[in-house]
């Protein structure tokens, strides 16, 4: 069974790196064939190359969307293609009309993340435009089947956006983990409290550094890091000077490989305004920490409440400090919120489990074409 997959390939952040823990990972199933087709060069098309996976691209900076379908039919042509599986807006149009000309039946896309938060309406950060609300429509006429990335996510599909229930398969990111090793954090420097991002609004990294200045005046020996890149970083400097944290707040550039970085912390925080499911939660309890986040998306389905960390509803910054505090002032509790997110995160979140999900789905697909 040849199964491709489509998708943008302009980034390398979490739906990017979710994408190549699947394809790698399905790779390795001697009874498929991964193929995939991507918008752009960069580093997911690269690392994928590396990996064995035939990887096409076909630039959408020079070529319009029939352009694309044109040159994807041909290269797809003799692969007898059984699956097509898109990833994001556009590329499910993409994806549509690619199998329209190849006569492929079965279509499946993975809704990486929702246009707004179901209890957002309205909210700045959460706007986007009519196509992408449109693309829901189409999808959740014309696919097969659509992957949601969390049971919150799917409520939203179906109740929301009209999806047929039975059209709508839940299956979990997962991440590929290097072997537990020892903390490496040095509490010379003080407590490591971080968080892994685009610095963009959705991830709320106005209230990491609230929540950041508030905790300094309880611990001054605290200290704190943001990895990751995005349009806020200017503005987000500006309001660590404002808000007296500039000086422990430490802005690092986004790694190839995060999980010497994970190794240095204490505690993961997130502060996101909302969320699909975010790997770099499901990296960090890979990791052993404790998880301090905000309860939205499909967080609450991984990080259970005081026992992988703490949840906190709201964006009110005293219910973040209070969980923070907790965590730093118990080391074994810290440790053993720890442990049992490694083990949480490492037995049901790993890319195996998921690409195995996955792997169910498509030999489902194949019944129905059969049938």
């Amino acid at each position: 069974m040849t199964v491709c997959h489509v998708f943008s390939g302009d980034l390398w952040a979490g739906a990017e790196v979710v994408i190549f823990n699947l394809l790698t990972s399905l790779q390795r199933d001697p009874s498929l064939r991964v193929v995939a087709v991507s918008l752009n060069e960069g580093a997911l098309t690269d690392r994928l190359r590396k990996a064995g996976v035939t990887t096409h691209v076909i630039p959408e900076s020079r070529h319009n969307v029939l352009g694309i379908v044109r040159r994807a039919a041909r290269l797809l042509k003799a692969e007898g293609v059984s699956v097509l599986h898109a990833h994001r807006y556009k590329e499910n149009l993409l994806a549509w009309l690619l199998a329209k000309r190849l006569g492929v039946r079965e279509l499946v896309t993975t809704i990486h993340g929702l246009p707004e938060s179901p209890e957002n309406r309205g909210n700045a950060v959460q706007a986007v435009g009519w196509m992408r609300r449109l693309d829901l429509i189409v999808v959740s006429k014309l696919f097969s089947t659509t992957v949601a990335v969390s049971d919150e996510m799917k409520r939203a599909l179906v109740g929301q956006y009209g999806f047929r229930e039975e059209r709508v398969r839940v299956i979990r990111n997962g991440g590929q983990f290097p072997p537990i090793e020892p903390a490496m954090s040095s509490r010379a420097g003080g407590f490591h409290i971080g968080t892994v991002g685009r610095l963009v609004p959705i991830k709320g990294l106005d209230l990491f550094l609230e929540v950041a200045a508030a905790l300094r005046r309880h611990t001054p020996t605290v200290r704190f890091s943001i990895l990751g890149d995005g349009p806020l970083r200017e503005e987000l400097g500006r309001q660590a000077a404002r808000l007296g944290v500039g000086d422990v707040v430490e802005f690092l550039a986004p790694r190839p490989d995060p999980f010497e970085y994970y190794r240095s912390l204490d505690l993961y925080l997130n502060t996101s305004v909302h969320e699909g499911l975010p790997l770099s939660v499901v990296e960090a309890m890979a990791c052993g920490k404790p998880i301090v986040s905000a309860a939205v998306g499909g967080i609450p389905e991984i990080v259970v409440h005081g026992e992988h960390g703490f949840l906190v509803k709201g964006r009110d910054p005293g219910g973040f400090v209070d969980r923070c505090l907790t965590v730093m002032r118990d080391n074994q509790l810290r440790r053993k919120m720890g442990d049992d997110a490694a083990a949480a995160a490492r037995s049901s979140l790993s890319a195996e489990a998921m690409a195995g999900h996955y792997r169910r789905l498509y030999e489902e697909s194949r019944t129905r074409v059969v049938r």
